[in-house]
C-alpha cells in the first residue's frame, strides 16, 4: 500500500467504511485529504484492484484485508499488553454537544446493552500528546463494540464504534469514535457512568491516561 494511499484509507476507516459503505464522493475525499479529483480516482481504482476495498451502488467499503494490512503497517503505541493499547492526552473543552448526543435513547440504549452502563451526558474530550498523535487513526481501523445509526424524530444519527476503557486506572469507561466527527485525528472522546471531570478531579489542561480494550 502507498503512503498516499494509505491516508485514503485511514479516512475512509474513520467514516466508518469498514463497517459498512459510506457515501462518499472523490470531490469530497479530494476536499478532505487536499488533492485533486483525479489524484483520489486513481487511488481508488488502485485499492479496488488490490483488493481492499469495493465500491458499491450506495458508497465505498474497504475489505478485511485493508484492516490486516494497517495492523501490520502500525505498531500501537505503548502496549498495555495483549488485546490493550494505552495512550495519554491533555483535557480540552469540547463544542458542547456531547450532553445531547449522550442523552438520546438510541444511544443510551445501545450502550447499555453493548458495554454494560449508561453513559453520563456528556463526553470528555482528550488531545493526544504530540507522540501518539495517531492513536485514534490506529483505533479506527479495528473492529470495536459497534454502535448503530438510527433515526429519531425524522434526523438521523450516525453509528460509531467503542472501546472500552480505564482512565487515569480509577474509572471504568469507554472510547468513542464516531463515524464521522466534528474533531481531528489528535482528539479522542470518552465517555463514563459517571462524571469524569469531577470524579477524577479534572480540569482543562489535565493529562489523563487511557487504557482501551481493543
Amino acid at each position: 500500500m502507498k503512503p498516499s494511499e494509505l491516508h485514503l484509507v485511514l479516512l475512509l476507516g474513520r467514516l466508518g467504511a469498514f463497517s459498512r459503505p459510506v457515501p462518499e464522493t472523490t470531490a469530497s475525499l479530494a476536499a478532505s485529504l487536499g488533492v485533486s479529483q483525479q489524484t483520489v480516482s486513481r487511488w481508488l481504482l488502485s485499492l479496488e484492484a488490490e483488493g481492499l476495498l469495493e465500491r458499491t451502488g450506495v458508497g465505498i467499503r474497504l475489505a478485511e484485508k485493508a484492516g490486516r494490512d494497517l495492523k501490520g503497517l502500525f505498531s500501537f503505541p505503548r502496549q498495555a499488553g495483549s488485546g490493550a493499547v494505552e495512550f495519554s492526552g491533555r483535557v480540552v473543552p469540547g463544542i458542547r454537544d456531547g450532553k445531547y448526543y449522550m442523552s438520546l435513547p438510541g444511544y443510551v440504549r445501545q450502550f447499555e446493552k453493548k458495554l454494560g452502563f449508561a453513559p453520563f451526558p456528556g463526553t470528555l474530550n482528550l488531545k493526544l500528546a504530540a507522540s501518539e498523535a495517531g492513536a485514534r487513526d490506529k483505533l479506527a481501523v479495528l473492529p470495536g463494540v459497534p454502535i448503530s445509526p438510527f433515526r429519531q424524530s425524522g434526523r438521523f444519527f450516525g453509528g460509531a464504534k467503542c472501546f472500552l476503557a480505564t482512565i487515569n486506572d480509577k474509572v471504568r469507561g469507554a472510547v468513542v469514535i464516531p463515524a464521522r466527527s466534528h474533531y481531528g485525528s489528535d482528539i479522542v472522546e470518552v465517555i463514563a457512568p459517571v462524571s469524569l471531570r469531577r470524579r477524577l478531579g479534572l480540569r482543562n489542561g489535565s493529562q489523563v491516561r487511557v487504557q482501551a480494550s481493543t
